[in-house]
């Protein structure tokens, strides 16, 4: 006759034990799935506080890139070639790439036909293609933006600043540039730190290069570049070679301070998940050694019995750290779905994007098994060596 358990004699009377003692399971697990709902809480809130306030730097401007026009030995205006956007937009860590060109000299921006050439109240034309709007990050306040039909008829898009110095409130509305009618296509939200669009008048790209004459026209006179979120520096090292190569003048400006304080922050809140995680992992551990210690106590009545009916000490203590292995991993599975559930819900109430911090999610469960094993551990070989009439005194 055999004297020892197979491993699966092991699991098998341990999860005995655990499903004949319903409420003992019920109440040991909730304890240990508190712990592990609070770590993946707290990580998962974290982490979604941190992406929505990386989410606002970017939005204004923190991965955010002009190219323009450099000057040359001859201190004129170096134009860039018209291959420049697609070599940039081709680049890795480049999201978006939006183009202006060269607008027409001389074109004032009226509210109508009757105000004088010298009242302008600072409003300045600049000549769009339809991929400005996304990769500014600008939003529209009313009406549209430029498409494909739009782009080569006498409309504008009108800044904040512009529409709000004109007058303008609803798209519809019309004003006069350079001495003729434009519709008013739509009208921006502030673009931020990009605040020269602000002040200005887009016009669309074809209707331009139709409508007028001159040398410029239709030449780039800026890129705005957005990088993908936190390359921004990788980024603009590369824009002047890709731009123009073997040509170093052009103009590459970045937002650098608000790219720094992209970089401080994402730091910070970095350190403080890892510090929230770490407390939340301590506590978690005390409170799932806690559980299982008390649990194993309990039972010494029954390990008593045990061993007078001649199981071996091994047998016993391996019994129960497999059971507490099991109502643990039970608790940190059902933590884990909580403190989901609970992130999720936060962010909701506030607006935030949802972050599942998947490696918090998956130590959770993993560091309540382990936890709870060791914590099983010793209650259970203490228990064991006790004589059986020693034992049994407690029952």
């Amino acid at each position: 006759m055999s004297t020892r358990l197979s491993p699966a004699d092991v699991v098998t009377t341990a999860w005995r034990g655990v499903a004949a003692r319903p409420q003992r399971t019920v109440l040991a697990s909730l304890g240990i799935a508190v712990a592990i709902a609070a770590l993946v809480a707290l990580t998962g809130v974290s982490a979604s506080n941190r992406a929505h306030l990386l989410r606002q730097l970017d939005a204004m401007g923190a991965d955010l890139a002009v190219v323009v026009p450099g000057v040359g030995p001859d201190r004129e205006p170096v134009p860039l070639p018209f291959s420049a956007p697609a070599a940039i937009a081709r680049q890795d860590g480049v999201a978006r790439v939006g183009v202006f060109e060269t607008a027409p000299e001389n074109l004032g921006v009226y509210r109508t036909d009757l105000v004088p050439s010298t009242a302008s109240a600072g409003i300045t034309v600049a000549v769009a293609r339809p991929d400005v709007l996304d990769a500014v990050g600008a939003d529209l306040a009313a009406g549209r933006w430029f498409d494909e039909a739009s782009r080569g008829l006498p409309v504008t898009v009108l800044g904040a600043t512009a529409a709000e110095r004109l007058g303008v409130r609803n798209a519809g509305d019309r004003v006069w540039i350079g001495e003729r009618w434009y519709g008013v296509l739509g009208i921006l939200s502030s673009a931020g730190l990009a605040a020269e669009i602000d002040t200005a008048a887009l016009l669309g790209d074809r209707w331009v290069r139709d409508a007028f004459d001159g040398d410029t026209i239709g030449d780039v006179s800026a890129i705005y570049v957005r990088a993908e979120p936190g390359r921004i520096d990788q980024v603009s090292d590369l824009l002047a070679a890709a731009a123009s190569p073997g040509w170093p003048h052009v103009g590459v400006t970045q937002l650098s301070d608000l790219a720094q304080a992209r970089a401080a922050t994402d730091d910070s809140l970095a350190l403080l998940g890892v510090a929230l995680a770490g407390i939340a992992l301590l506590v978690g551990g005390v409170g799932i050694a806690n559980t299982m210690v008390v649990a194993v106590m309990e039972r010494r009545g029954e390990i008593g019995l045990r061993r007078s009916l001649g199981a071996r000490p091994g047998q016993v203590a391996a019994q129960f750290v497999v059971e507490a292995a099991i109502l643990s991993a039970i608790g940190g599975v059902g933590g884990a779905i909580a403190g989901v559930a609970v992130s999720a819900v936060i962010a909701l109430v506030n607006a935030q994007p949802f972050v599942l911090a998947v490696d918090m999610l998956v130590a959770g469960s993993v560091v309540s098994v382990i936890v709870g094993a060791l914590g099983g551990l010793q209650p259970a070989v203490r228990a064991a060596r006790l004589s059986p009439t020693v034992a049994l005194r407690s029952v």
